[in-house]
């Protein structure tokens, strides 16, 4: 009993206790008038429930759902609830014994039951919309009929107007100038409600796409930002995917983007086309201004470079409540080369990711601050790499194995690097595969020496690399660059394999480099200039 879906007992159980209470002490609940709920309908609330912590998965199962055209035994998978949803969405009439079952299922249906005209009966919080205008939209009346009958939705009705042109409705709804409906109305073509907010000198935002949340109390000041899931976006499909993880028999939906507006998880029997790019609209901003208000562009690639330059306002600007791929990479090189990129992320109330933690700590130690290094601090948080691309004065790197006797290979190095001969004889470092790396291209031989001796006195090299590794040695300290010209980079990620390994985290955008070299404004294609040098 105790495995059941919270939600479902928040429903039912009232109806439940009474039914066990009347059986046992009175006689057959069929025999009396129902409370609420007729016998049937507890029956089936008990069998979908069954239903809910079911697990199967087949392709089969999951293009029915898709099609609208028989629901699921099993409903325990997400990929099976994602296809359900699907289903309700785009067939009116399907699954509809599913409502007060789940929320996304009741949010679904009653979206559906809005989009085809019909203004359903909403009784908690958590059943109400977010999406009420994908894949069909309603007519004015109803929509109006909703704002009237449910104020919590004034901004969804109006998202649903600036998707279907419902100007007057708009205007009636005496909204405040809010970013995301901006956004859809330019997208689909609607002027007048785009306009008319854009002529406000200051806009909010209410609408959280990321979350699917309205905060309508207090909302924030905000401009065109690039983090709205217009209506065309939720046009481009993801097949349904079973998980290929080895040890996992279940299924799975393939992993969202940024958006889940529909609450599908974009699902369906096929993968679409991707919307056509806007390379060009990208390449501009990657070495201009950014303008007040953003067009709708995929800004990753902004994000990245960002995160790779460690520009505070354009990153904090452009970075999206979750991480896009390859950006923790970025973030750790741009920290690495930016003491004031360091400092910011220092005062982020949750670093969860230990690479990131690291850079800070060895930004801060190349800069000559060990304050927030204590014998408490975790060793999975310290860097290897604390000499690139600064050295720290001697007494701070010896300061710093006082404090975290673990790090004395990776200070012996730094002084190898720095040659800080005083200090790495005071720390009578045993060797290590790294250390002579490093000191057979020191131009003091000393430390080769010294290391080849300690080998034949101590027994030998251990055999097994540092964690961290590959670091490379001074000599390889650079950045790579590349001749292979990309006509667009509009959706380009980080070279995660070459370039300077900062603790064995790589990031190079030497392609994105390129691209804005070269670029004139014209149209490019995929070209390498080696070939023609």
């Amino acid at each position: 009993m105790a495995s059941m879906n919270k939600d479902f007992w928040i429903h039912y159980i009232p109806f439940l206790s009474v039914y066990r209470w009347l059986a046992s002490n009175i006689g057959p609940f069929e025999s009396y008038l129902p409370l609420c709920l007729t016998i049937s309908e507890i029956r089936m609330a008990s069998q979908i429930e069954r239903r809910l912590s079911h697990i199967e998965y087949s392709d089969k199962i999951c293009i029915e759902a898709i099609r609208g055209e028989r629901l699921p035994e099993a409903l325990g998978l997400p990929v099976v609830q994602h296809s359900v949803i699907r289903g309700i969405r785009y067939h009116d009439g399907f699954a509809e014994e599913l409502m007060g079952s789940l929320p996304a299922f009741t949010r679904a249906l009653c979206a559906r039951s809005i989009m085809s005209n019909r203004v359903p009966q909403i009784n908690q919080p958590e059943d109400i919309p977010y999406c009420i205008w994908h894949p069909d939209v309603a007519t004015e009346a109803t929509y109006r009929e909703v704002a009237r009958r449910y104020p919590q939705m004034k901004y969804q009705v109006g998202r649903a107007c600036a998707v279907a042109g419902y100007f007057n409705l708009y205007m009636e709804l005496n909204l405040l100038p809010e970013v995301h409906i901006a956004d859809e109305a330019r997208e689909n073509g609607h002027s007048d409600i785009y306009e008319d907010i854009m002529a406000s000198p200051v806009k909010y935002e209410v609408m959280n796409d990321y979350f699917r949340t309205i905060n309508a109390d207090q909302p924030k000041v905000a401009h065109l930002n690039g983090n709205t899931a217009v209506r065309p976006y939720l046009e481009v499909k993801r097949k349904f995917r079973q998980t290929d993880e080895p040890f996992d028999v279940k299924g799975t939906a393939s992993k969202g983007h940024y958006f889940d507006i529909t609450e599908d998880n974009g699902v369906d029997e096929f993968d679409t086309k991707s919307l056509p790019s806007d390379g060009a609209a990208v390449t501009q901003y990657l070495y201009s201004p950014l303008p007040r208000d953003l067009p709708l562009i995929n800004k990753d690639v902004l994000i990245l470079t960002a995160a790779y330059y460690g520009d505070i306002d354009r990153y904090a600007r452009l970075c999206r409540p979750m991480t896009v791929p390859t950006e923790i990479h970025c973030i750790v090189r741009g920290i690495y080369h930016n003491t004031m990129f360091a400092k910011w992320w220092s005062l982020q109330p949750d670093i969860s990711d230990y690479r990131i933690q690291r850079a800070i700590y060895a930004r801060f130690i190349m800069d000559n601050d060990i304050s927030r290094i204590t014998p408490e601090t975790p060793c999975n948080e310290l860097p290897y790499l604390i000499w690139y691309p600064a050295i720290a004065h001697g007494r701070v790197y010896q300061e710093l194995v006082r404090r975290k006797p673990s790090m004395k290979a990776a200070v012996a190095r730094a002084c190898i690097v720095a040659d800080y001969r005083d200090v790495y004889d005071k720390l009578d470092v045993d060797p290590d595969v790294d250390l002579l790396a490093e000191a057979k291209v020191s131009p003091n031989p000393y430390y080769l020496q010294d290391l080849r001796n300690k080998t034949e006195r101590r027994g030998g090299v251990p055999d097994e690399w540092p964690k961290w590794n590959p670091c490379y040695t001074r000599d390889r300290l650079f950045e790579h660059t590349t001749t292979r010209l990309l006509g667009d980079v509009s959706n380009s990620i980080a070279d995660t394999e070459s370039g300077v390994p900062y603790n064995g985290v790589y990031a190079g955008m030497s392609h994105v480099a390129l691209h804005v070299c070269a670029s004139e404004g014209q149209d490019m294609h995929d070209v390498d200039l080696s070939d023609m040098y």
